[in-house]
Order: structure tokens, then C-alpha cells, then sequence
């Protein structure tokens, strides 16, 4: 558990993060998403650099953020939002993907 942080589940999708993550109390939850933000930042462009002039501003990350405690919402129940939207984002790609395999091209018609 680097830094203290234990992620529980992740899902990752085009434009957003879900992260069900423990950590101390005593830690502050900005210094918590600065780390994670800073931290995966450095790492992504450090190993590709050329990465960093495709985002506005040289920034991966957007300032915003959302955040929710679960503090009267089981860890199961947590995970299983998370696993259900990791599903529901595969079965949306794959009808967009079938979707376009089914259009046709203008010399087509």
C-alpha cells in the first residue's frame, strides 16, 4: 500500500476514472488526488514523452474532480458499481463498434 493507499477496484474508461480507494483519515483527500494525478502524469510522460503535446497544455489530467465516502454503503457494493460500469462501458464500445461495421460508405450507395 504505496503512500498508504489501498485501491480496491479501478476502472478506467476514455474521459474519466473509477477509483475505490482506501486511505488514512489523517491524510487530506486533495493530497490523496495530487499524488494520484501528479504521480501517474510523471510516470505516463516520462515513459512517452511525446504524449505530452497531445493533451492541452502538456496536462493528462483536467482540474476537475468528483469524489463520494461510502460511508453508509457497504465495500461490496462499491465494487460491484464499478465492475457493473466496467461491463456496461464494454457492451456500449462494442455496439458502437457494430454500429459503424454496419454503415454504410457513400460510394456504397
Amino acid at each position: 500500500m504505496e503512500k498508504g493507499y489501498k485501491i480496491h477496484a479501478m476502472e478506467v474508461v476514455d474521459d474519466h476514472v473509477h477509483l475505490f480507494l482506501e486511505f488514512h483519515p489523517s491524510t487530506s483527500l486533495s493530497k490523496v488526488i495530487q499524488y494520484l494525478k501528479g504521480g501517474s502524469s510523471y510516470r505516463l510522460f516520462k515513459l512517452h514523452p511525446e504524449m505530452r503535446h497531445q493533451y492541452w497544455s502538456g496536462s493528462l489530467w483536467s482540474s476537475g474532480k468528483f469524489y463520494r465516502s461510502i460511508g453508509n454503503v457497504t465495500a461490496d457494493t462499491i465494487k460491484h458499481y464499478i465492475k457493473e460500469s466496467q461491463e456496461k462501458t464494454k457492451t456500449e464500445a462494442q455496439s458502437q463498434r457494430l454500429k459503424k461495421s454496419r454503415q454504410r460508405r457513400i460510394n456504397e450507395f
